[in-house]
């Protein structure tokens, strides 16, 4: 590459016209190859590259995103009178803290940076894996490449994570967990329906963050670094896969259905786990309530601001887990660690996980 380099100055100084008779003509297009021929180098320099770490491998690509930190903050609703995010805008909400948490669309702050660090929260876009996930405030992360199709991020002292899990897998803080924070996707419009007052990132005037379109299919780089994939599912089945200290239960996710509550026990607490096929959302919650166990359904009938029902009580619940109605309004439920993605994702990192079948909901 440096001689390439060295070669094309030597060239723009016409050096070798002192020994060989070159004419201009020939001299500028030898000059145009080489700047292509060098251009060419230095993308295969820029590619991924395989690298072993502690008995895996990684496609380690950590030059082709660069991180977002702290942008400004705002509201939802002053945010949304500038019409610079469409009501169908995926977005990203935190779902308890102050102001009724908050949310930011992915194609503004996220799907080109892959990364925010941020006094709300330490946010990972992965759509090879079909998610985003949401832990505690921390700084000093970025992109660093893929194991097993999934993302992996480099924080300050040079750990490696797993940014769907949220473990160290290499490093100075191998064996340590990020904390998650409370969060699910859904849509800029149900989000405005649901919380106008909550916290938003500020987008000016529209320039000061380019806006990335959501990548509709896998990148090359995560296909190449899947493996064997483990066959209960299809590997790309979207599913909410649940967490305890003990136990991991994945939800497989029916899309077709416009609303859904599945229910299982995960390592001895119950969780009941929603879907609403509008907004493509699925999050989960502890099912009990002070000590009281709530048995939830999703209500064909419930508007689409609450679309879900306890049983017990009757009281009409939302996508945030607050009832809005009923006995318990203004009640909310605890927020399981959670995340919604493919299943090849969440089963590289949770071999161990159970797999829920309707046969158990109860």
């Amino acid at each position: 590459m440096q001689g390439l380099l060295i070669l094309c100055r030597l060239l723009r100084k016409r050096v070798f016209l002192r020994w060989v008779p070159v004419s201009r003509p020939l001299v500028s297009g030898l000059m145009a190859l080489l700047v292509i021929v060098a251009g060419s180098v230095r993308a295969a320099d820029d590619g991924p590259k395989t690298v072993a770490v502690d008995g895996f491998k990684i496609l380690a690509q950590p030059e082709l995103f660069s991180p977002l930190t702290e942008p400004p903050c705002s509201y939802c609703v002053d945010q949304n009178t500038k019409g610079l995010v469409k009501p169908d805008d995926r977005v990203l909400a935190w779902i308890r803290g102050a102001h009724n948490g908050g949310a930011f669309p992915l194609r503004h702050f996220i799907s080109g940076p892959r990364v925010v660090n941020d006094t709300y929260g330490l946010f990972f876009y992965d759509p090879d894996g079909g998610y985003v996930t949401s832990f505690k405030k921390d700084y000093g992360y970025s992109f660093y490449g893929w194991r097993g199709g999934v993302m992996v991020v480099k924080g300050p002292d040079e750990t490696l994570w797993s940014a769907l899990s949220g473990r160290a897998i290499s490093g100075p803080g191998k064996g340590h967990k990020l904390e998650r924070v409370p969060s699910f996707l859904t849509t800029w419009n149900h989000w405005l329906m649901l919380h106008p007052e909550s916290t938003a990132y500020d987008l000016f005037d529209g320039q000061r963050y380019q806006t990335v379109a959501l990548p509709d299919s896998i990148s090359p780089q995560a296909l190449q670094s899947i493996g064997e994939v483990d066959s209960r599912l299809d590997r790309f089945a979207p599913i909410i896969g649940v967490e305890t200290e003990s136990h991991q239960l994945a939800f497989p996710l029916d899309e077709s259905m416009e609303r859904a509550c599945y229910q299982a026990g995960v390592g001895g607490q119950s969780v009941a786990a929603f879907w609403y096929g509008p907004t493509r959302s699925a999050v989960a919650f502890n099912a009990s309530l002070d000590g009281r166990l709530l048995h939830f359904y999703a209500d064909s009938i419930s508007p689409r601001t609450a679309p879900f029902k306890d049983r017990e009580t009757g009281s009409r619940w939302t996508l945030a887990g607050r009832a809005v109605d009923g006995p318990l309004r203004g009640r909310e439920l605890t927020w399981m660690p959670s995340v919604h993605c493919r299943w090849f994702a969440w089963s590289l990192e949770y071999p161990e996980t159970t797999v829920f079948s309707a046969d158990e909901d109860k």
